[in-house]
């Protein structure tokens, strides 16, 4: 890489995800030959476009945030701009304790700011338990602490398997009880670290969102489907000379 940004090298990339794919078309830009290498026989990865009865669906991610640039730019850039639609979702629900109830506001992935955010949602017991984060000793969290493990131990597992769990594992894809709060929620990662109490941190979180008075869709689809975002990005790799071989597995490195 020059000191302009720019190459003239050739770069392989091992994997034909919408990352790799990503990447090649960001080198394509700098200059770069580029050749991306795919194990299986078609580009993609997890984002995977499909059908059911006749309509077109996501078998994978069915949407990007919106409110980070980086996914929503790059549909833009590879020719998907007029094909972007915010959810026509209005709200949502959560089906516990025998019913179908609507999913909580005031919390920050499931961790609520005080324990009134998720009456009806949780026990009696549950909600006492979440009272009683304010008077507990500090929870040190070191260099990181799991999401599941750390909100257990300040608010009770009844907020981690009744709403952090089906939130942070439908995102993740894992065990809320093993995930990086440092990676997976940074912000409230550092609110620990700040504060005594996980429920003020939160709290602080919330007034600092609401000053930063963020408007537009949380989260942005594509029409056709999500899946159709490593498609655009593939053609547009090919076209502007980048190769692409699927069928390819990557063994070794020499």
């Amino acid at each position: 890489m020059s000191a302009t940004g720019t190459s003239s090298g050739h770069a392989v990339v091992i994997g034909a995800g919408v990352a790799g794919l990503a990447a090649a078309h960001r080198l394509l830009e700098r200059g770069a030959r580029v050749t991306v290498l795919e194990a299986s026989e078609r580009v993609g990865g997890k984002l995977l476009p499909g059908e059911i009865a006749g309509v077109r669906v996501d078998l994978g991610a069915e949407s990007m945030l919106a409110r980070r640039p980086e996914a929503v730019a790059l549909a833009r850039e590879v020719g998907l701009d007029d094909r972007l639609r915010p959810p026509a979702i209005a709200s949502a629900a959560i089906w516990t304790r025998g019913a179908l109830r609507p999913m909580p506001k005031g919390h920050v992935m499931g961790v609520p700011g005080t324990a009134a955010a998720l009456a009806g949602v949780l026990s009696e017991d549950g909600l006492a338990r979440i009272e009683q984060d304010a008077a507990l000793p500090r929870t040190e969290v070191g260099d990181d602490v799991a999401v599941g493990e750390y909100v257990a131990a300040r608010l009770g597992r009844e907020v981690v398997d009744r709403l952090v769990e089906p939130l942070l594992g439908g995102v993740y894809a894992g065990d809320a009880y093993r995930i990086s709060m440092r990676s997976a929620v940074p912000q409230l990662f550092q609110a620990a670290r700040a504060h005594a109490s996980l429920t003020e941190g939160v709290r602080e979180i919330q007034a600092r969102a609401a000053a930063a008075q963020q408007t537009g869709p949380v989260f942005m689809g594509i029409e056709g489907g999500v899946g159709t975002l490593p498609l655009a990005v593939a053609e547009s790799v090919r076209a502007r000379g980048g190769e692409i071989r699927t069928e390819a597995p990557v063994t070794e490195l020499r």
